[in-house]
């Protein structure tokens, strides 16, 4: 109860409801514990008299009477489960950083489910340390995937503006998922966190290839003024928009929207990298007999200062 009590009191503050809160959270891992009919002994009856001695925050009695009914206290605030999560930790997500694997989880939410594992382990037998183990992997689960279904498209901009990967390594795939969120529906919130914008790209031009090339559009009208950097350029033509340029599906639309968007073009064509992807369109132009297009590409590619003939 006490590392429950200092989570949510370092996070929510001193206050009376931060107090209540913390009870609330006990007493739904009390009530969770006795859920199975052997777990509701005697023994553990005592026990729950005696901290409620203590704490009159409500009666041993009510307690197990929510438990002999089959439903956790405050089940729909504090439920946490790897398909469902109540309103408690739901409401927090938003203000918690990007869940990263590596990185610790802050004090005070580390306190909060390591002494919500303890009053669980207590009534229940079950070890602490696989209790917290089963927690921990609930809520990164709802933590990790977050931002996939609740995207901010003015924060992902910002950031690719800058260059900015800090925070985020795939801000240019989330980008497409918030700016396109038709196209993403196609996969699931968990397979979008396993894809990376390549695929992302390649994948929705098999469908849709128009749409891809709004998708790279997007991206280097975003990224602009990083164009002219090599390591920019590179992550971007010679990765992210690698696929897509050779795609057979995709060339004949790219072409014809490279013959209506000269900015594209020498988005395409005068980055600081360049390599197969302009090699490709170049060969598609002369294979589809856009001789005009080609010797266009191919002047603006001759002005690129990183074209080495």
């Amino acid at each position: 109860m006490l590392s429950i009590l200092n989570g949510i009191q370092e996070h929510f503050g001193n206050e009376e409801d931060a107090k209540l809160l913390a009870f609330r959270l006990a007493i739904y891992g009390m009530s969770h514990a006795l859920l199975p009919p052997g777990n509701r002994t005697q023994d553990n009856l005592q026990l729950l008299q005696a901290f409620f001695q203590s704490y009159a925050f409500c009666t041993a009695g009510e307690v197990w009477a929510t438990a002999c009914n089959g439903k956790p206290a405050f089940e729909e605030q504090f439920l946490l489960t790897k398909a469902c999560i109540g309103s408690f930790w739901e409401t927090l997500l938003p203000n918690l950083p990007r869940y990263e694997a590596y990185r610790p989880w802050p004090n005070w939410l580390f306190q909060a489910v390591d002494g919500l594992s303890q009053v669980e382990s207590f009534f229940s037998g079950q070890g602490d340390s696989d209790l917290f183990d089963a927690f921990q992997e609930a809520l990164n689960a709802h933590w990790s995937i977050y931002p996939i279904l609740h995207p901010d498209r003015a924060a992902l901009e910002d950031a690719i503006r800058r260059w900015d990967f800090s925070e985020n390594e795939w801000i240019c795939r989330d980008l497409l998922i918030a700016a396109f969120p038709e196209a993403a529906s196609h996969w699931t919130a968990e397979e979008l966190l396993q894809i990376d914008t390549a695929d992302l790209l390649l994948e929705t031009s098999e469908r849709e290839p128009e749409t891809a090339i709004q998708m790279m559009k997007l991206l280097l009208d975003t990224a602009e003024s990083h164009l002219q950097e090599p390591e920019a350029a590179e992550l971007l033509l010679g990765n992210d928009l690698y696929d897509l340029c050779q795609s057979q599906r995709v060339q004949p639309y790219l072409l014809q929207q490279l013959k209506q968007d000269d900015h594209l073009a020498r988005q395409l064509f005068q980055s600081a990298y360049v390599g197969y992807p302009q090699d490709t369109l170049l060969q598609t132009c002369e294979a589809c007999g856009e001789t005009v297009l080609g010797a266009h590409l191919q002047e603006l590619l001759e002005q690129n200062p990183y074209f080495d003939g």
